[in-house]
């Protein structure tokens, strides 16, 4: 199968490329990690230099917690709670970086404020579920897209996760969104059973078999924290950047991290796997 490789505002993404980081800032007060919010400019341009200066090649940006209301009793936001958040701050950020912005939102109405204002990619965590207005726009505006397995409370094999993919990749060829256009993300984490999460990072090829380029966002989920017996996301680095090098030496070609400079050190440690991995089934098929 052909692999696409995806250019978000210049930045080549996929096959071929190095390991891309994207890194988090969250204008959700209530997102899961607290030390990820940011509230005012003064901190946005401080976050922002940062992260450029860590080594981040890709900002994400978001409105409203996309975390599990399961797990973490998010609440709701509002669809004009989010756009205000989104639009009195994005400027900010789009103007004191050089780095394409992503906009994570399931809102149709936020994406297009949001690529009215500059951002180069949407990172729809429902994969094209939530707004049917979403993939037309993305599509007539030509923007890139992460489309996330997204299948509610179905969604607790792997299996389940992977058809969630196809069908979502199935969705926004139909509506005119290019192969080379779409990342897909196996949605670790947002209330799936914690084995299910790890299975998803030991078996990431089959989603790297797709053809598309592979996001993963594991940083201080639930399922390092259930394991390590960290309630707390902030005790969760160590086992982020332990799921991080496993996940790209198994195929991940972006990572979306709370933490820049650890996770590229992860994804090196991983890179040099996935190579010697590489290099081991090239003799195994010439013998």
């Amino acid at each position: 199968m052909k692999h696409h490789t995806v250019d978000i505002g210049g930045l080549k993404v996929g096959a071929g490329f190095p390991l891309r980081i994207m890194s988090v800032i969250n204008l959700s007060p209530e997102s899961f990690y607290r030390d990820s919010i940011v509230d005012n400019s003064e901190q946005l341009v401080k976050v922002i230099n940062g992260m450029e200066q860590d080594g981040a090649d890709i900002i994400d940006v978001g409105g409203a917690s996309t975390a599990p209301r399961g797990v973490y009793g998010t609440p709701e936001v509002s669809v004009e709670a989010e756009l205000e958040r989104v639009t009195s701050n994005l400027e900010c950020i789009v103007r004191n970086t050089k780095l394409p912005v992503s906009i994570d939102t399931v809102r149709s109405e936020v994406a297009e404020a949001a690529i009215d204002i500059g951002v180069s990619l949407v990172n729809d965590v429902s994969g094209l579920t939530r707004n049917k207005r979403m993939a037309k726009l993305v599509a007539d505006r030509d923007v890139p897209i992460v489309l996330m397995a997204d299948c509610g409370n179905s969604c607790q094999t792997l299996k389940a996760s992977f058809r969630s993919v196809k069908r979502s990749i199935k969705t926004a060829l139909s509506v005119g969104i290019p192969q080379e256009r779409i990342i897909i993300d196996p949605g670790i984490g947002f209330g799936k059973p914690s084995e299910v999460d790890f299975e998803i990072i030991r078996e990431l090829d089959r989603f790297c078999s797709l053809g598309h380029p592979v996001l993963v966002g594991l940083s201080r989920k639930a399922f390092i924290g259930d394991l390590l017996n960290q309630p707390d996301p902030s005790m969760r680095l160590t086992g982020t950047i332990a799921a991080t090098s496993i996940a790209v030496a198994n195929g991940a070609d972006l990572i979306r991290t709370h933490d820049v400079e650890e996770g590229k050190i992860a994804g090196k440690v991983g890179k040099a796997l996935r190579r010697l991995s590489a290099k081991s089934e090239s003799r195994e098929s010439a013998e």
